[in-house]
């Protein structure tokens, strides 16, 4: 299986901007106001760093996934121990998105179908397409429709621009402050942060290298430019009282969409992004998942065998969450942030590369 540096850039792309464009951006501006995109600007920087340390730690060790170097640079069983937390996020990120997905789409179109026929249907296509595809499928698929999906993003802002508002805006920085702003960022960076599981990808580009640290890196600076322009909008459109409180803010600011009398309706669009972005989204990580709990129980070659565990238990979970219902913003601010953030996309990746460089400057001392 191999994908090439053209399909990990658009992989990224959607991997982003999906989610981000529709939950991360009521938090920031709850928190920091019309300031938001000054959040924005911050979350891309950081996005960029972590990506940057994890591709940097990839490509130290080209032909292996952070399962098999984790042991590498650490030994067997410290090295199976220090990925638990990654294994523990893949099925945690799965069921949130399903979840979310489940909500959107009840709130949007189908509003009296069950949570089961949702979350089991589009389950069953990303099994589909991971179980007989595997990563290449996932690429091409990206490579496919990334361009469709940019050109219907761009429509979207030439369309809702005689909507904006400018003094919406202001006053810059006065009313929320460096610590606003800075704790604003932590939710988008946090999801920019999932960039990290280049780790996991690494292996299955096509003559990886310095194009492929690039490639990622190119895929989290467009999506932290689109999201910059998506917060800049709902901002000018709704200003950051009403936008602080709408449940997905830039989909309800494409309803307002309304031209020469006969282009309107272009949420149908926005919500095929989203659909297209968490179809992407949620077969990079249940491939990751699969093949990641395959290498870690020392059987790599039967990660299919893997997948028909992993699946079901994505739907048991996604059930459990939508039973106890916990609130989006409560999840990313508590765990996500508190938690996933600073130990898988920091602390980890960081704590490897640092010994990788130290074993490999003892060991040409010796």
């Amino acid at each position: 299986m191999k994908i090439n540096n053209r399909q990990l850039f658009w992989m990224f792309m959607m991997l982003e901007i999906g989610i981000n464009l529709l939950i991360s951006m009521t938090a920031t501006i709850r928190t920091a106001k019309q300031d938001a995109w000054i959040s924005y600007i911050l979350a891309g920087f950081a996005g960029l760093l972590l990506t940057y340390i994890a591709a940097k730690l990839s490509s130290r060790y080209p032909r292996q996934t952070l399962i098999e170097f984790s042991g590498a640079i650490l030994g067997k069983w410290p090295g199976k121990l220090i990925v638990l937390p990654f294994i523990l996020q893949w099925f945690w990120v799965m069921s949130l998105i399903l979840r979310d997905e489940f909500l959107f789409i009840r709130l949007s179109v189908l509003y009296k179908t069950p949570d089961w026929i949702i979350i089991g249907t589009m389950i069953g296509v990303v099994f589909y397409t991971v179980y007989h595809g595997g990563i290449e499928a996932i690429g091409r698929v990206s490579e496919l429709w990334g361009p469709i999906l940019m050109v219907i993003l761009v429509l979207t802002f030439i369309l809702t621009y005689n909507n904006l508002s400018f003094p919406l805006m202001l006053p810059v920085y006065a009313d929320s402050g460096i610590g606003k702003i800075l704790d604003g960022a932590l939710s988008p960076a946090s999801l920019l942060g999932e960039a990290v599981m280049v780790m996991m990808l690494f292996p299955f580009v096509e003559n990886s290298g310095p194009g492929t640290r690039r490639a990622v890196l190119l895929g989290v600076a467009f999506s932290s430019f689109l999201l910059l322009l998506g917060v800049l909008w709902v901002l000018m459109t709704f200003g950051p009282v009403v936008g602080g409180r709408l449940q997905f803010p830039f989909f309800e600011m494409v309803k307002l969409v309304y031209l020469l009398e006969f282009i309107q309706n272009m949420d149908i669009f926005v919500m095929a992004i989203w659909l297209v972005s968490i179809f992407v989204k949620l077969s990079i990580y249940m491939f990751i998942a699969s093949y990641g709990i395959a290498q870690w129980v020392g059987k790599p070659r039967s990660w299919r065998k893997t997948l028909l565990f992993v699946a079901p238990a994505t739907l048991i979970l996604t059930m459990v969450v939508i039973a106890l219902n916990p609130p989006s913003g409560l999840l990313l601010k508590k765990v996500w942030v508190r938690y996933v953030l600073p130990i898988n996309m920091v602390a980890i990746p960081l704590f490897l590369l640092i010994v990788s460089y130290v074993k490999a400057k003892v060991v040409r001392k010796s």
